[in-house]
């Protein structure tokens, strides 16, 4: 039991004169109310918990946590105490913070249109390999050597984020690594949590089927740095539009600023000096010293995801020639860019691009391994940012020698309209509505030299259609259609 005053602001106490009760926990799930618990009443993002108040009453909440605003909707009906405040989800992500005690070496933050995950995945291994407990949490799921489990949301609701933290914790994990989405951002998912290092990898178009417009999926990226941490470090990758933005909110925080980039005074550089069939050779500068690194990743991208990594690694503690010495260990998250086949003339890989930016570089990055003819399958996910279908249909167009147009996830939106849209700016793309037709015929085209990319599935295994989560995965099609284990 906790009393509530330790819990929320004394000005919120004061000007609502709210009494010192005893709590058990806090949720925004009516259905996980016990007798004792705060119920948090958040809106937006397919929640209203303005629905739900009378079933937490019955369930055993003693109090309510409330937007000012909707307080009046709630006020005559109940006879609990309701704790009102500007902004409901912040003040419940940090009360589920206060509930829990946590202790890591290092909490680090990764956000970026692209290439998040990567990082992550990247960090938490090289950690890993060097001998050190560490989990990541993010796209992929929580990864840890006792717990791997997958998550419906990138980063999740706050309550699950809290008490994934708990029990990672309790296996004496030393580091956490965190992807933070825009959405985690802006519905205030990670408030409370004290970030030492922060991250930030890419910035391009995504997700304006729920922010307003650019600036504003932007603004909800730089709260990590003048918001999230303090007194930590922020790694800043130049290729990110108005990177100085993001400097100048780090230096809000007193944060110390790495740069990745090549411009003079970038903190990290990198150049890829050669090309193997197996690996990439590239030259690496930091503080004037030049070293040499070989990595089984291929593409720009990924390398400069890479190098971001071993800046997280440096500004944790570890020594360079350390981190240096296992890169060659590494190799990519599932579904990104991964290799599914390789017998010296015929290579398929998968990918989760599923932006204009990110589909751009994976094929200017799988480009220089094609002998002959890049073949590429492409979809777009329905009810989401429309705008990016004539845009990755350019791109496809552009950067690919045979395009096949299928589904993705097309939810409850029309498949062949979202094909179309695709269609219409790449002309000469083959259309194949079935996502397992497309694959099986893209792979029985293939001759020697050939390379067959497909895009925007990556690691999932399922397609959402029509409400519906159906079995499906491009690796499994591909392994029993080549008949690989």
């Amino acid at each position: 039991m906790i009393k509530l005053h330790s819990l929320i602001p004394k000005e919120i106490i004061d000007k609502y004169k709210i009494k010192n009760l005893s709590t058990k926990g806090i949720t925004c799930d009516s259905r996980k109310i016990k007798k004792g618990y705060i119920f948090a009443v958040l809106i937006g993002s397919n929640k209203n918990g303005l629905h739900y108040v009378n079933e937490a009453i019955r369930n055993g909440a003693v109090a309510l946590l409330i937007d000012e605003k909707n307080l009046k909707q709630v006020k005559h009906n109940i006879k609990i105490l309701t704790i009102p405040t500007l902004i409901a989800r912040k003040m419940y992500a940090q009360i589920c913070n206060k509930f829990y005690k946590y202790k890591f070496d290092n909490i680090i933050a990764i956000t970026g249109t692209n290439g998040k995950t990567s990082v992550a995945w990247f960090t938490n291994n090289l950690i890993k390999i060097l001998g050190i407990n560490s989990a990541s949490i993010g796209t992929l799921g929580v990864h840890h050597k006792s717990l791997s489990k997958l998550n419906n949301l990138t980063t999740p609701e706050s309550e699950v984020l809290i008490a994934t933290l708990v029990k990672l914790y309790n296996k004496k994990v030393k580091n956490i690594i965190i992807e933070a989405s825009s959405h985690g951002l802006d519905q205030y998912r990670l408030d409370g949590i004290n970030f030492n290092i922060v991250v930030i990898t890419s910035l391009s178009r995504d997700h304006l089927d729920y922010h307003k417009n650019f600036k504003d999926y932007k603004r909800a990226k730089l709260r990590l740095f003048y918001e999230l941490a303090n007194k930590g470090v922020a790694i800043i990758n130049e290729c990110v539009p108005k990177y100085k933005d993001f400097i100048e909110a780090a230096k809000i925080n007193n944060l110390k600023i790495i740069t990745i980039g090549n411009s003079k005074s970038s903190n990290w550089k990198f150049k890829i000096i050669n090309i193997h069939r197996a690996k990439q050779e590239i030259e690496v500068s930091y503080n004037n010293k030049k070293t040499v690194i070989f990595s089984k990743l291929i593409g720009e991208y990924q390398i400069n995801n890479l190098i971001t990594s071993i800046s997280i690694l440096i500004e944790m503690g570890f020594k360079r020639q350390t981190v240096e010495d296992v890169i060659g260990k590494l190799k990519p998250p599932p579904g990104r860019l991964e290799l599914i086949k390789d017998n010296n003339d015929k290579k398929i890989y998968v990918d989760f691009a599923h932006t204009p930016d990110a589909l751009k570089n994976v094929l200017l990055s799988i480009r220089p391994y094609v002998n002959k003819k890049l073949y590429l399958i492409l979809g777009c996910g329905g009810d989401r940012d429309k705008g990016k279908r004539a845009l990755m249909g350019k791109i496809a167009n552009n950067y690919a020698d045979k395009i096949i147009i299928t589904d993705d996830n097309p939810r409850y939106e029309n498949p062949k309209s979202i094909r179309k849209q695709i269609i219409d700016f790449c002309p000469n793309s083959i259309e194949i509505a079935g996502r397992g037709d497309a694959i099986k015929y893209a792979i029985s085209n293939l001759q020697k030299g050939d390379v067959l990319l497909i895009v925007g599935k990556g690691h999932e295994n399922y397609q959402e259609i029509n409400g519906k989560f159906l079995k499906f995965s491009d690796k499994k099609i591909i392994k029993t259609l080549i008949g690989v284990n």
